[in-house]
């Protein structure tokens, strides 16, 4: 009897530890499957944050930098790398004041010339090809790097309207004290290089540009018509670079014809179709 007594409370207590286990393993159960929804839910609200992210990214993608906007905006050029851009407004009014502007005198010389001497550099060929140019062209000679002998457009493009300029001063620059280099030839050519090389180049460069700015008008005291305001704002490429990298990689070298040189039968590029890469 004492022996049955003991069985059942064994039995008593080994069911309870039974139950306990049971509640113990649902508990944990219900913990795993629990932690298992905070995950999914983690998952799910990193998922959706993302996609936000990114919706708004490609909506506004980050912003370009110079050399994003030169590269798209230029042909190959190895000094595409130089460029850097600042808003600038013109100065639009006949009355405004610069060091590029007005009657010719020393200073403005200096001025002008300060921005319209091209001076050589050395051009790889594998930047020639890039730049669809073909490698007859005039050479360094080997001892000063066997690259091509080049240079930097801007500066040609101003030193053409430099000439204009001077040659509408005819007079002043005619005389022998003030005659720079390009006026040392004959009326005909002179005016044959600025009306039919000068003029044309600018006017190619700025239809190239095709300025999309606005010009406005303002009513002003004594006047009936509208006064044109031409003082726009730009988004300008500065010059300094252009003009420090120039002074660094000078070549001190002045092309001399050797005697096996490749030579054409007449200008480069003369009679070539504009979509056409020139031989």
């Amino acid at each position: 009897m004492h022996s049955q007594s003991k069985f059942c409370e064994l039995s008593n207590q080994e069911s309870k530890r039974l139950t306990e286990d049971e509640e113990e393993s649902h508990s944990v159960s219900y913990s795993k499957r629990r932690f298992s929804y905070i995950c999914i839910l983690h998952v799910i609200i990193f998922l959706l944050c993302l996609s936000v992210a990114m919706s708004g990214w490609m909506r506004h993608p980050a912003t370009p930098t110079d050399l994003d906007c030169a590269t798209q905006l230029s042909p190959y050029s190895p000094l595409v790398g130089l460029v850097e851009y600042e808003d600038i407004r013109f100065q639009g009014d006949l009355q405004d004041v610069n060091p590029w502007k007005g009657k010719p005198n020393p200073a403005l010389d200096e001025a002008w010339e300060n921005i319209t001497h091209m001076w050589n550099i050395q051009v790889s060929g594998d930047d020639m090809l890039r730049m669809k140019k073909p490698l007859n062209q005039v050479k360094a000679p080997p001892h000063l790097g066997d690259g091509y002998v080049g240079g930097i457009e801007v500066f040609h493009q101003l030193h053409c309207l430099n000439l204009i300029r001077q040659y509408t001063y005819y007079d002043y620059y005619m005389q022998p004290e003030n005659e720079p280099l390009s006026f040392q030839t004959s009326p005909g050519r002179l005016r044959a290089h600025i009306a039919d090389h000068c003029i044309d180049i600018l006017r190619q460069v700025i239809q190239c540009n095709g300025d999309a700015g606005v010009v406005t008008g303002s009513w002003v005291k004594g006047y009936s018509r509208p006064q044109v305001d031409f003082s726009t704002w730009h988004k300008c490429r500065k010059l300094q670079p252009f003009i420090d990298y120039q002074e660094k990689a000078v070549l001190d070298y002045e092309p001399v014809k050797p005697l096996d040189a490749f030579e054409l039968d007449d200008r480069p590029c003369k009679h070539v179709p504009m979509d056409q890469i020139c031989p």
